[in-house]
């Protein structure tokens, strides 16, 4: 009876060292992290994407606007560019973090050096944006799908 008594011990023991083992040691898993990638880029697009065309969701048959009034009234549907800037830094960041878990698959770091090119692009596109935007109204933005097939990447060109 004694034996089998500590024999229990011990293995409730091993139980409760096996369980804070496990939760010492968890990691999310590299695929999680990659989609935690895409939703970054995804996120930072989308926020660009809204402040355009928002008022568009909301029109039925518009009545004519002169461009002085519609760039009135998109002038208030802005994202904090902190945000986008957020979002594009920390699909970069995570994009660089998971090389090393992807170094044995060819396509999988070809996909985080894409993703990686988008979120440096459109960190570089947003911050001449900041800088530049109000000051030089010959400014155009146009977004092209150069490095990545599913997200594009915003040009600013002058006119």
């Amino acid at each position: 009876m004694m034996l089998s008594n500590d024999s229990s011990r011990r293995k409730s023991k091993k139980k409760k060292d096996f369980v804070k083992d496990v939760g010492k040691d968890y990691q999310i898993p590299p695929a999680v992290l990659l989609l935690q990638c895409y939703i970054y880029i995804a996120e930072g697009l989308m926020m660009r994407f809204i402040q355009h065309f928002e008022l568009l969701q909301k029109a039925c048959l518009p009545d004519h606007a002169s461009y002085f009034s519609f760039r009135e009234t998109t002038a208030h549907a802005r994202f904090s560019t902190l945000s986008e800037y957020n979002c594009f830094k920390d699909a970069h960041r995570m994009a660089k973090e998971l090389r090393g878990n992807f170094a044995n698959d060819p396509d999988r770091m070809a996909e985080l050096r894409r993703i990686e090119q988008v979120a440096e692009h459109n960190c570089v596109a947003l911050n001449l944006l900041c800088r530049l935007g109000t000051l030089e109204p010959s400014l155009k933005i146009s977004f092209e799908f150069i490095h990545h097939p599913h997200f594009a990447v915003a040009a600013v060109k002058r006119s």
